[in-house]
Order: structure tokens, then sequence, then C-alpha cells
């Protein structure tokens, strides 16, 4: 996931692959020796494989290639933790070029996947046929196809929701939002503030999530049909206004000035009752479930992402299905690495859940991933409210937008919301922008 630390970091920081992220693979590993599997199997070593991923290890994933390499002697797994920022994207990148073992590593920006199938770092999965992606994820897998191909297996859904401290809305009379626009969005912040209490928090990248879903529907690259931008649009301007309204009119939004200024963390904040609502992911269930470390005394309710206008019809939530992993072509052991994936989609990412991530699979054992993700604070939650929007049927888009054009739209968030552009100054900047890049990948 995305913030304004992952956007700004620099890639010339990354002067060099650390060798010790490679692991001990050099016996039996990938592109840097090793054995077919059929002749690992006749002999004593197993095969060997790595996994890149950017969760932290002991939130799942280390848990995962535990079970896994119980289970299959002959083909074990080792996780390799990349942070999914430029520096770590690049990490991952020149590993992928180089010597560094890697079998399988996991995409989660539609961008960079692309560009790493384009360079010839993700194998074609068409080689195989005893997995058909289309009927075990559904419709939304099809977003990750390039030239009609799958380069890597989506395993999760993904969206972007709003998170509710419960007793606040009780003591206010609110109900759950099932459906709102930013109107709605904006009366809720304004009614939940206090003196001690925001009305909302957000990092700046969720300025663009009711943006993009408006604009989602027509095109991918959220482009107008002759192919130009379309962030110059009433939407976009009234998106920017609500925004601008909830820092400085409310005050029921922290100013972004003071929010780069303090860098707080928002995750946090929420459990600690110091924002009544926090428009996220389900990343945050790292932190909703700790209570040891974060207790609450309140419930958490789910909303999901408010549309700009209520009435919209062709709004599409942010998100889809992620978590996409792939084969490097390169490795010696494309079969075991596949057998691991299609284990990991179906079931084998049970421990994940824990963490919040939803598994894409409809063969995946979905009761006990909801078992799961709540173990021990059921009571801390309002189960209906979170399974509506994790697990309910709102329709979810993914944008194509390119990372150049998002990572240099985010100043022009910084000027609207330092009130040194007017929210329609801001959203014909957004577009020319984009247009510049639409016309630099056209070249």
């Amino acid at each position: 996931m995305r913030n304004r630390r992952w956007m700004i970091a620099g890639l010339a920081l990354l002067v060099a692959v650390p060798l010790a992220l490679a692991g001990c693979g050099a016996k039996g590993g990938n592109q840097t020796g090793g054995t077919s599997p059929e002749a690992s199997t006749a002999s004593s070593d197993p095969i060997k494989l790595t996994l890149w991923g950017a969760v932290p290890s002991e939130n799942g994933p280390q848990e995962v290639v535990d079970n896994w390499n119980k289970q299959n002697p002959d083909i074990q797994v080792e996780y390799v933790r990349f942070v999914n920022d430029d520096a770590g994207n690049l990490k991952l990148d020149t590993a992928l070029i180089s010597s560094q073992p890697v079998d399988m590593y996991v995409n989660y920006d539609f961008s960079l996947y692309e560009k790493r199938i384009k360079a010839g770092n993700a194998l074609d999965l068409s080689k195989f046929s005893d997995y058909n992606v289309d009927d075990k994820m559904g419709e939304g897998a099809a977003l990750w196809k390039v030239d009609d191909k799958y380069y890597g297996l989506p395993t999760q859904k993904g969206l972007s929701f709003v998170w509710l401290n419960k007793d606040m809305l009780d003591a206010k009379g609110l109900p759950i939002p099932t459906e709102w626009g930013l109107d709605e969005f904006r009366d809720y912040a304004a009614q939940l503030k206090s003196d001690k209490v925001w009305g909302l928090a957000q990092s700046d990248y969720y300025f663009n999530v009711p943006i993009n879903g408006s604009l989602q529907k027509q095109s991918l690259q959220l482009t107008k049909a002759d192919g130009t931008s379309a962030f110059d649009n009433p939407l976009t301007v009234k998106t920017l206004q609500v925004y601008f309204d909830m820092m400085f009119t409310d005050k029921s939004l922290m100013p972004h000035t003071e929010q780069i200024t303090s860098k707080p963390a928002l995750d946090q904040m929420f459990v600690k009752g110091e924002t009544a609502m926090l428009f996220s992911t389900n990343q945050i269930f790292r932190t909703t479930n700790n209570v040891q470390e974060f207790p609450r005394t309140f419930k958490v309710a789910a909303a999901p992402a408010p549309k700009v206008n209520k009435d919209q019809s062709d709004y599409i939530n942010a998100g889809g299905l992620g978590d996409v992993i792939s084969i490097n072509p390169s490795t010696k052991h494309q079969e075991a690495a596949w057998k691991f994936i299609q284990w990991y989609a179906d079931g084998g990412m049970l421990p994940m859940a824990a963490g919040g991530r939803v598994p894409s699979s409809k063969d995946f054992p979905v009761d006990e991933a909801v078992a799961l993700m709540f173990k021990g604070v059921e009571d801390t939650y309002d189960l209906d409210s979170i399974k509506r929007v994790m697990f309910g049927d709102l329709p979810l888009g993914l944008s194509r937008l390119d990372r150049k054009t998002g990572t240099e739209q985010q100043a022009v968030y910084d000027k609207a919301f330092t009130q040194k552009l007017t929210p329609e100054e801001a959203a014909k900047e957004l577009a020319r922008i984009h247009n510049d890049n639409l016309k630099a990948l056209s070249k």
C-alpha cells in the first residue's frame, strides 16, 4: 500500500542489492544452479525456491512457507521480504535481472507488474493447463491480463473502505453507512469531531479514491473516449472541494500541511480514539486485532468508500484482486513454483487472513478465513458491517493509471491543500500531467 513516504522514497538511495537477502540457495536454487524437479526427486537434495513479498514475515508469510515445507519435504520455500516502496521495488527488479535467487514474487501495482512482463521477468502462465484462473478467481482477475495472458496469479481481494468507531457513531445516533457520497461523508466527519477527536483521518493517497472510482467505468487508464485525460471534470473538482472544506471550513480533517509535518501513525490514531473514521484498507487489521499492544474499548465497524455523489450508478470501488504472484522465467524450477502458487491460492495462504487478506479463490475455505481474522477479538468488531464490506459484492476495479502520473499528481494535491491552487485549477493540473505522460508513453 502506498503512502506519502513511499511516494517520495528516492530510487537513488539503493546503490546495491544486499547479498544477505539472497539466502543460501546456491545448492539446488534457481537461476544460479540446481537440477530439474524430476532429477531432484531422485536425489536427496530438495528443490529450493524463494518467494519475495512485501508483507512482514511475522504477519503470515513465514507460517505459510513453514506449513508448505512440512508438507513438501522435496520442495522447500524461503520467504524474502522487500518493502513495497520505490526503493524496495527497485531492489526486487535488480534481483530479477541479476544472479540473486528470485523464483516467485508478489506484485502489488499493475504498472510495475506490466513493466516486469515487458522486461521478460514474468512467466507466461498459459504454459500450464491445470488451473483455470478466470473460473477460480472470477471476472476481476481478467484486469491483470496483459495481451490476453496471465503472467501472475491474483490471490486476494483488496479494497479501500472506511473504518468506523461504532461507539462514537452510536453516541451521535448515526447509523453505519451502507452507501454514501462525499456530502454524507463530510457530514459524518463534522458531527463526529470534537476538541480531541478528528472526524476523519486518511493518508493523501486516498484523495485519489473517489476520483479514480468515478473514472474507471469508462477507462482503466482514466481517459476519455478520445484518449485524453479524464481528470478535468466536475466530479474531480467536487472531490477536491469537499476535502478542502473538511480541512479549512469544518476542521474535521487534519490539514494537509500539519499531516506532512507531524507524520502521524494513522492506524494508531484510530485505535487510540483520536479519530472517529479512518479511510484505509484491510491492512490495519494488523493494528485493530493487536489489542495487547493497542488496547481499545470500542467496537470497529466498516463502511464502503464514499462515492463522489451518492446516486452514482457507474462508481467502481478502488481495489479489485491483488497480491499477484509471478514466476521468474529464469528459475530452473517452474513446475515446482507453479505447484506452490496453486496451493497458496486455494488454501495455503490461510495464515495471511489474520492480517485481513481476503482470499480470491472460490475454492478457499472462507469460513476458516473469517474465523481466523477475528479469532479472540470477535466481540470488538461489528461483524455484520465488516463482512458486508469485505465479502460483499461491491463492484471492484483496478486502475491502470501509470505510476509516474500517480506520483507526479501528488504535488498537485500538495498545492491544492495548501491553498496554492483552487479545486478547479488543481483538476486541470491533474489532467495536464496525465496528458503529458500519455503522450510520452505513446512515443
